[in-house]
């Protein structure tokens, strides 16, 4: 069985138009040790339990102010090791992205390309696929819920369910931090770009950043 977590990212200050949506995809039985492992480092980042942590927060002091960059940057690098287990990966990560706005056209447009890359563990019982969806509140749910049970090559558990993310919801959260990493690699994939948006991170924290998404063993682009 999967459990697959969907988020969207917007960036309109750097690209008006730029819009895109990430997926986590975990398998069943790697689930509750990431799980664990995730409430373990947020623990130890010691970040405010009532505000939630986003990728948006990751070069700022926005969110928990009392929490430094830096330990925000070491706790991604953190749960992005523990996405990989010694010999497999524990998750794998498809972001679906476009210069065409954020509407609900797009939406459903780039969710039908996520959904269909996603394939199911096996058969029977192993081909059930739980999708968890950040919900913005914008677009038409019954729309989104046709869309992935159209588009699922797996037996969809029950139907889509429509998640307001916290602290407690580390599966969106890990979605929303990727997403977001991405999205500011591909509108900016030259260092130097990436260095001038941050200037107060620095050279060596970026390239950090940079490895994150290289320690993420499992990563596919669909643009639609």
């Amino acid at each position: 069985m999967h459990f697959v977590f969907i988020d969207e990212i917007e960036c309109s200050s750097k690209s008006p138009k730029f819009f895109g949506l990430g997926a986590a995809v975990f398998n069943s039985y790697s689930y509750p040790k990431y799980k664990e492992s995730f409430s373990e480092e947020f623990v130890k980042l010691r970040w405010d339990s009532d505000i939630e942590f986003k990728g948006k927060y990751l070069f700022s002091k926005d969110g928990d102010s009392s929490v430094s960059i830096d330990d925000r940057i070491s706790f991604v690098e953190a749960i992005a090791k523990e996405t990989n287990a010694e010999s497999n990966a524990r998750m794998k990560f498809i972001f679906s992205f476009n210069q065409c706005g954020n509407d609900e056209n797009n939406y459903l447009d780039l969710l039908k390309c996520l959904v269909k890359k996603i394939k199911p563990a096996g058969t029977g019982h192993k081909g059930l696929m739980a999708y968890y969806i950040d919900d913005n509140g914008k677009i038409n749910k019954k729309k989104i819920v046709r869309c992935v049970n159209k588009n699922s090559s797996g037996t969809v558990f029950e139907r889509p369910f429509f998640v307001d993310s916290d602290n407690n919801t580390p599966g969106i959260i890990t979605v929303d931090i990727l997403t977001y990493l991405k999205s500011w690699i591909e509108l900016n994939p030259k260092p130097d770009d990436q260095l001038k948006l941050f200037p107060d991170v620095g050279e060596k924290k970026l390239k950090v950043v940079q490895e994150i998404l290289s320690n993420i063993k499992n990563i596919k682009d669909v643009k639609s």
